[in-house]
């Protein structure tokens, strides 16, 4: 910023009132660039106007919502009843100043200022040439009054004028009060963005509409003009037109010529064609819009989430991986390219979502600091490669899906943390079967949770019944469980060691004198009302 100052004064030598000003000027807009302080509330603010994810927008959406709906019930009831002085003060200055208030704000952080003052100085010093004022306030108006012409914000500004009782003939923009709802319902909002999106075909509509009504209203002038005493001019044919178009039939004006009456079908028929057209246009629409808000909603939940597994393809040991974390009650998210698949997940009651997760874009919706593992599972190694490459920069922990034994290599050196290959795994059990039937059975009882029998994973937590204690001094027997094994966490050891563990170890069927720590993990089999049972006990120990 003082490099900055300096060059203003070499490049303004001359001491007039004019450059004094240009130069306080680019001073206070290099000053207001580099305030953290000042950019972090402009920050705010602009997510509050704008940001649909932004906690503080719903509460301040729906305290706006509470007042649209007060100052309209006062100016109503103002208008055939005396209202006591204090409601008429909390409307003019509260109610009223809150709208113009957030009118300057919206404004305000529609664009910033001093960028443009700053954006007109470099390119006035680098071309060597004097700084533009005139420019830079051209500029900024244009910038300001391309956000004041939008219809939300003359929405704002007309919303303002019912507060200024003096001239009572404004109290007919209150109708703009009750718009400002739009912009704070949400569901509104969305409606208005679907009709939006199906502009150029509601506009044909429109234009049909409009060419069918007039046709049809100067047809039944010519026809009745004379006859039909309801039908005094060209409107009186053209309004009789636009309510047959529309089928409502009012029945006010009829015709009374049997070629009125052959037009009037005519149109009706017309009507039930425009009607049809335009809900297919919404319908439409609506089932487009549909995809983008179900992936919003998934978003939101998963922001909502904590230690969520992130599953990418819905394959068949996807399915079987849900269906585990669901009984688990862990929260995870599908994701998938395939449509077909994301519904078949979503008809299980997953929470699933289209997209490519290799996609940068895709990858900014969602919220990957509360994602602590990722599972690679769809049926193709080359696309769960790639998935692999695109998301080793998380550093999370990546478990992937091989169909081919040789690719074991290239997912670790892509960055897989463990890397599962169905058919040996499958192998592996045909094996145990063929030899030891029983021993098989022991597996697939554990494995598919038969007769309650489960393995389960409990973690030490600091100054529970577990931590600190040694092996030998739990009574595992005692609540009917069988230890597997400890997983070690990093700098652990044994009290008969001199070396301590650099990194994590597994210890199956763990000698008596091994130490628990806190952050340790046992690995134990049992029925699984007494694996509950115990980690309910290690849990409230540790209260």
């Amino acid at each position: 910023m003082k490099k900055a100052l300096k060059k203003t004064y070499i490049t303004f030598k001359e001491h007039t009132p004019k450059k004094a000003i240009i130069r306080l000027l680019i001073a206070f807009a290099f000053y207001l660039d580099s305030n953290q302080t000042y950019n972090k509330i402009k920050r705010f603010f602009c997510r509050l106007m704008n940001d649909e994810s932004f906690l503080y927008k719903k509460f301040f959406d729906s305290f706006m919502f509470v007042l649209v709906l007060m100052s309209v019930g006062i100016l109503l009831y103002d208008i055939k009843h005396e209202i006591h002085p204090l409601l008429e003060d909390f409307d003019y200055y509260f109610i009223t100043g809150m709208f113009l208030i957030e009118y300057i704000i919206r404004v305000w952080v529609y664009n910033d200022i001093h960028k443009i003052i700053i954006q007109e100085y470099e390119e006035a010093t680098f071309l060597g040439r004097e700084f533009s004022l005139s420019k830079v306030l051209k500029e900024i108006i244009a910038k300001k009054w391309e956000y004041i012409k939008t219809p939300f914000a003359i929405i704002d500004l007309l919303a303002i004028l019912p507060g200024y009782r003096p001239l009572r003939i404004f109290r007919i923009f209150v109708i703009f009060r009750l718009f400002k709802l739009i912009r704070y319902v949400r569901s509104v909002n969305t409606f208005i963005e679907v009709l939006a999106n199906k502009k150029f075909e509601l506009l044909i509509l429109l234009l049909a509409v409009t060419f069918v009504t007039f046709i049809g209203g100067a047809v039944i002038y010519v026809f009745e003009a004379h006859d039909n005493p309801k039908i005094h001019n060209l409107f009186d044919a053209i309004y009789w037109s636009l309510i047959t178009v529309s089928t409502v039939g009012y029945g006010d004006i009829t015709p009374v010529t049997d070629e009125g009456k052959v037009l009037t079908m005519v149109l009706i028929i017309f009507g039930i064609g425009f009607i049809s057209f335009a809900t297919s246009i919404i319908a439409t629409a609506f089932a487009e819009k549909l995809e983008q808000l179900k992936a919003e909603r998934v978003v939101r939940e998963a922001k909502s989430m904590e230690n969520i597994y992130l599953i990418c393809g819905y394959s068949n040991e996807a399915e079987i991986l849900c269906e585990r974390f669901k009984k688990e009650n862990q929260d995870f998210i599908v994701v998938d390219i395939n449509e077909e698949r994301v519904n078949q997940a979503v008809m299980k009651d997953y929470i699933a979502l289209k997209g490519d997760v290799t996609n940068k874009e895709f990858l900014k919706k969602l919220n990957f600091d509360n994602i602590s593992k990722i599972f690679v599972l769809t049926n193709d190694d080359i696309a769960n490669a790639f998935i692999i490459l695109s998301l080793r920069f998380l550093k999370k922990e990546i478990i992937a899906l091989a169909n081919d034994e040789r690719n074991i290599s290239k997912f670790q050196k892509a960055g897989a943390s463990f890397v599962v290959v169905p058919t040996s795994v499958t192998a592996i059990l045909m094996a145990e079967y063929i030899g030891n039937p029983v021993t098989f059975e022991v597996i697939d009882a554990i494995l598919t949770e038969k007769k309650n029998a489960v393995i389960d994973e409990i973690i030490v937590i600091e100054n529970s019944i577990l931590d600190g204690k040694i092996i030998g001094e739990i009574d595992f027997d005692k609540y009917k469980l069988l230890l597997f094994g400890v997983l070690k966490k990093e700098g652990s050891k044994l009290l008969s060691e001199t070396f301590k563990v650099s990194e994590k170890h597994f210890y199956f069927n763990p000698p008596f004198d091994l130490k628990l720590d806190a952050g340790d993990i046992i690995v134990v089999m049992g029925y699984s009302v007494s694996v509950n049972y115990f980690k309910y006990l290690v849990e409230r120990s540790s209260i």
